[in-house]
């Protein structure tokens, strides 16, 4: 079973909340949204219901002080001992109706004294919704590859690491970059002319499914969505770089 379907039933019925409102690009100053999870907009805490996050399935991150990318605070993700080990959070937009092109970029850091042995963990800290379903995301394997398109990037943990998507809505395709490296670019799951939703989901524990697995953790921050006029510079030349390469077969759960 892919991952994908596990996520089918939350897609549906939160895109179908998003009201869906036509207006010109123009009318956007080029950043569609932005957060670096500080106060006052947000408290030390749970996220759900902050700002429009919501979570779903055994997750429940969490404001944290005195550890971020800037500022003072950020976003804690953890599955506790004994939870299940697939959680979602979310926000619904629309981000970016009419505009051809948009980049979502945010950092994680992932916890080295945490359970990140292989093949035990995956993560998607970066998966994007349009108005037909899912568009794209990120995969994050083990705590030390980031995989996309059929590029790898290797990480570590313990620092924080920059990610970034561009949907181009005119050729439908998406584009990824870890740390401002160009990683590997493929179509859209589905057709879409906007971004309509944000999602971080995990499986910490891919081999043990739905059992008791490893305490994990890792922080997110920085989060920006922005109008994109021109392609990134890199793309060109690393679609040349790796277009022998093909497209990544999609992941799947481990039975």
């Amino acid at each position: 079973m892919e991952i994908r379907t596990a996520r089918m039933f939350i897609v549906p019925l939160f895109c179908g909340m998003t009201s869906v409102v036509c207006f010109d690009a123009k009318a956007y100053a080029g950043v569609l949204y932005s957060t670096s999870y500080e106060a006052p907009d947000y408290s030390v805490g749970a996220l759900s219901g902050q700002e429009g996050w919501l979570n779903s399935f055994d997750i429940d991150p969490v404001v944290t002080s005195g550890f971020a990318r800037t500022g003072s605070q950020s976003l804690e993700v953890r599955q506790a001992v004994g939870e299940n080990p697939f959680g979602l959070t979310f926000r619904a937009g629309p981000y970016s109706t009419s505009a051809p092109m948009v980049s979502v970029k945010h950092s994680i850091y992932l916890d080295g004294t945490d359970g990140w042995a292989s093949p035990s963990t995956f993560l998607s800290p970066m998966a994007l919704i349009g108005e037909n379903g899912f568009v794209s995301q990120l995969a994050v394997r083990d705590g030390n590859r980031v995989e996309f398109g059929g590029g790898v990037a290797d990480i570590e943990t313990d620092r924080w690491i920059d990610l970034k998507l561009v949907l181009d809505f005119q050729t439908q395709t998406s584009n990824a970059f870890v740390d401002g490296s160009f990683i590997g670019s493929e179509t859209f799951d589905n057709p879409a002319t906007e971004l309509v939703q944000v999602e971080i989901f995990h499986i910490f524990d891919n081999t043990t499914f739905n059992s008791p697995g490893l305490s994990s953790s890792f922080f997110v921050d920085d989060l920006s969505i922005k109008i994109n006029s021109v392609p990134e510079p890199g793309t060109i030349l690393g679609l040349f770089a790796i277009g022998g390469l093909g497209f990544a077969t999609k992941l799947k759960k481990q039975a």
